[in-house]
């Protein structure tokens, strides 16, 4: 919509440039011949702006970016029970004492 109401704009501007440049210029007003020259060319612009602007494509939508907090990572420690040691002593069928520790 925005484009169509430029186009009309500007030709509407071109035509109304036009009416009023078109009286000749008389050859000893130099003045005259300087402001249809610049008519032409604003209104050349005034359309040149408006027929590109048609062609533009539309802007693409903005990026978004997420940023996302790490995940914790919980390590599962290796649950280590205290050992507990003993000595036992016990005695062979020849009567010797002998001793150990023994950590369960």
């Amino acid at each position: 919509m925005f484009a169509k109401t430029t186009l009309a704009v500007a030709a509407l501007a071109t035509l109304l440039v036009s009416q009023t440049a078109v009286t000749p210029a008389r050859a000893g007003d130099p003045g005259a011949a300087l402001a249809a020259g610049a008519a032409g060319l604003v209104g050349g612009m005034i359309l040149g702006g408006a027929l590109a602007d048609g062609n533009r494509p539309p802007p693409p939508d903005e990026e978004v970016i997420v940023r996302r907090r790490p995940a914790r990572v919980y390590e599962e420690e290796e649950v280590v029970e205290p050992r507990r040691c003993w000595r036992e002593e016990w005695r062979d069928r020849w009567g010797d004492i002998h001793t150990r520790r023994v950590c369960r």
